[in-house]
């Protein structure tokens, strides 16, 4: 953010808004793609403005990840929480909104795409979905296909893979929503 303001100050005869996005991801992907849309629709920057922190409050995302692995490498998790989880089955379950992360525990990775669809759906409709993985697109192909009665009519959702950075953390095998509950 702080960089961002400061590249913000540089542009002095353009305007420019910094507006945290509290997401990642697609999370953010879905906010951009809105902004830029408004604003060549002739939109004026107050009005994207408030747009995106309109949209920001209603986006959630929700991951479930296939191994606790990548967060004991990352140190994450110490060597008796990974012992643990391994042992029980125990695999997190992560919510971002409005920059503030979250966990659930679930046992299975099958019981967690399970419930991670069932967040998108408490949701009721969307106006935006993606879709994100880390090296797990056929269960990301999945995921979609569970949530698809949410995806607004004519709207197709983003797919894709998260970025390195937060890959190398949760490592493979991961898949997710990102969801922007209707106004």
């Amino acid at each position: 953010m702080n960089v961002a303001r400061l590249a913000a100050k540089s542009f002095g005869s353009v305007p420019v808004a910094v507006i945290d996005s509290g997401q990642l991801t697609l999370g953010v992907g879905l906010a951009v793609v809105d902004a830029a849309q408004r604003a060549l629709a002739g939109a004026h920057l107050s009005e994207v403005v408030e747009a995106v922190r309109s949209r920001v409050a209603r986006t959630w995302t929700f991951a479930g990840l296939a191994t606790v692995e990548f967060l004991r490498r990352s140190g994450r998790l110490s060597r008796f929480q990974y012992e643990l989880a391994a042992l029980l089955r125990i695999l997190p379950l992560l919510k971002m909104h409005e920059g503030e992360a979250d966990m659930e525990r679930v046992r299975t990775h099958r019981r967690a795409m399970h419930r991670v669809v069932e967040l998108a759906s408490e949701l009721g409709p969307l106006e935006g979905l993606a879709i994100v993985h880390t090296n797990a697109r056929e269960q990301a192909s999945q995921m979609l296909r569970r949530v698809s009665d949410l995806v607004p009519a004519g709207a197709s959702p983003l797919f894709g893979q998260v970025t390195p950075v937060i890959g190398a953390h949760i490592g493979p095998g991961a898949a997710g929503v990102v969801c922007v509950a209707k106004n």
